[in-house]
């Protein structure tokens, strides 16, 4: 069965990264979540989108360099106003949203390898079995320090590749393997997608995960045609769709 993540929380709906959007996903009892993290300036790991904290907090200004109390002060509704004064979470907060059996896709953004070390002890810390968390980034160092460290926690490569210049599934197989990565976290929208490239790769033993597909149609599309993962803005309801 494919699981259901929900991008960002259930970021169609709240707020992205926030404790409200990631408590939605719970309540909708969506498979899991998703959520990206940057160091702040004094060293806490937060759950952020954009390095510039602009569009979603109105503050024009760089996460990575601004402290946390000072980021705590800031309302990260992103212009949804029944939740007017959401604040920017902590992964740990983030990592005590999760209810039940409840999965974790943690993107550690700007490929900073420095950060697997620090995420990996929030992990330890939380609680949360590690058979529920999957690392994803863009940056293939990090992959590989993330299978370095931690050789049993699920890493996946993200990566994008538009309609008109698309990977055959040997080149894309070949990238997975130089970076140990577990499997593949790629755009799922381009028609190249298909049951036999999603076929190949997984024969060749990675895992494929695609995002963020919020059309119910090309979501059934992927899943029938075999990938493991699909992650969603309203996962939820793609969810319920593919599921009733």
């Amino acid at each position: 069965m494919v699981t259901f993540i929900s991008h960002r929380g259930e970021s169609y709906d709240a707020p992205e990264n926030t404790v409200s959007a990631f408590k939605l996903a719970a309540e909708r009892l969506t498979d899991g979540i998703e959520c990206d993290i940057y160091f702040t300036s004094d060293g806490v790991v937060v759950c952020c989108h954009d390095e510039n904290a602009k569009r979603t907090s109105g503050h024009d200004a760089l996460v990575t360099a601004t402290p946390f109390d000072e980021l705590r002060t800031w309302d990260f509704c992103n212009g949804k106003e029944q939740y007017k004064g959401e604040k920017i979470p902590t992964l740990q907060e983030t990592l005590a949203c999760l209810k039940g059996n409840m999965q974790i896709y943690i993107e550690i953004k700007r490929g900073n390898v420095e950060m697997v070390p620090a995420m990996l002890k929030i992990i330890d810390e939380s609680g949360v079995p590690q058979d529920r968390i999957t690392m994803i980034c863009f940056g293939k160092e990090v992959c590989a320090r993330s299978k370095e460290l931690r050789p049993e926690l699920k890493t996946l490569w993200l990566t994008s590749y538009k309609e008109e210049n698309p990977i055959t599934a040997e080149a894309l197989i070949a990238e997975l393997k130089s970076c140990n990565a577990d499997g593949v976290d790629i755009y799922g929208m381009p028609t190249f997608i298909n049951a036999e490239f999603i076929a190949k790769v997984k024969a060749a033993g990675f895992y494929f995960a695609v995002w963020t597909i919020d059309d119910e149609n090309r979501a059934k599309e992927l899943a029938d045609a075999g990938v493991d993962s699909i992650t969603s803005n309203r996962a939820a309801a793609v969810m319920k769709a593919l599921r009733h």
